[in-house]
């Protein structure tokens, strides 16, 4: 009977498996705003579909062997309790989960600006969405950020994406010792601005965003179309851009620092 009970719960891993994966291959691959949007809610519906066909799965394995199956509902139920008790903060980031895909706050692909105590003003790409935590792509380093539901529900956002104009920021660190910033910060403006890819309006800013013993951090926001921002890619666009930047700093004299 053991090793039956094995088999069956093996074999309804994979056919959970397979009907969430069935599910997931609805999801529209065009990296347009309503396919992301779409994509996010069936990768949540995908993981709920799993869970569900497991319960029910060991569900009928109880009632199979004889177990009650007002039985089987008393014994789920003092199960779930105490998960409930010794993973509050689980639940927490589960809850999150949910109300962050009801308000649609962001979708996979998604390039969003974060603000709370350890990542005040963080730009990051969307890569993953699940009911307990968001994976964030930072495009400046290519490294992955796990974070829980419950951080980014708690925290203010701002997301670049969801604008028919996307803004995007960028921000280069140049020395201390240079003496023509406001040149330099005009000469930036007016290169980005010629570029191909940035509309005419909202115009380009360049500004100090803060000083540092490192350096000075230089912000610089431009906009894109949305059929740029989604078809081209955000990280080959800024790569560009990013290129432009550096390039139009140097022509001025500036002393660029590379960020560790």
């Amino acid at each position: 009977m053991g090793v039956v009970a094995i088999v069956y719960l093996v074999a309804s891993h994979f056919v959970a498996k397979t009907v969430a994966y069935v599910v997931s291959r609805v999801s529209n691959k065009k990296d347009t705003p309503e396919s992301l949007k779409r994509s996010t809610a069936i990768h949540v519906m995908k993981s709920f579909m799993y869970w569900i066909i497991m319960c029910i799965a060991i569900t009928i394995l109880f009632v199979s062997i004889g177990i009650e199956g007002a039985a089987v509902i008393t014994i789920l139920g003092a199960v779930l309790l105490a998960i409930g008790i010794g993973m509050q903060g689980t639940l927490s980031d589960l809850s999150a989960g949910i109300m962050l895909m009801m308000s649609n706050a962001f979708s996979m692909g998604n390039y969003i600006e974060v603000f709370d105590e350890s990542r005040d003003g963080v730009n990051e790409t969307v890569t993953k969405f699940n009911m307990l935590y968001t994976t964030l792509k930072d495009d400046d380093s290519g490294v992955s950020f796990i974070v829980p539901n419950r951080v980014l529900y708690g925290s203010a956002l701002k997301n670049h994406s969801t604008s028919k104009t996307p803004i995007v920021v960028d921000v280069v660190t140049i020395s201390n010792k240079n003496v023509s910033i406001a040149k330099a910060l005009e000469n930036l403006r007016v290169d980005v601005q010629k570029h191909a890819l940035v509309l005419k309006e909202p115009n380009v800013t360049t500004n100090v965003s803060d000083v540092t013993a490192k350096g000075t951090n230089i912000e610089v926001r431009y906009p894109l179309s949305a059929d740029d921002y989604y078809t081209v890619g955000t990280k080959n666009v800024q790569t560009m851009i990013k290129t432009l930047i550096r390039e139009s700093l140097i022509n001025s004299g500036v002393k660029l620092i590379v960020r560790a």
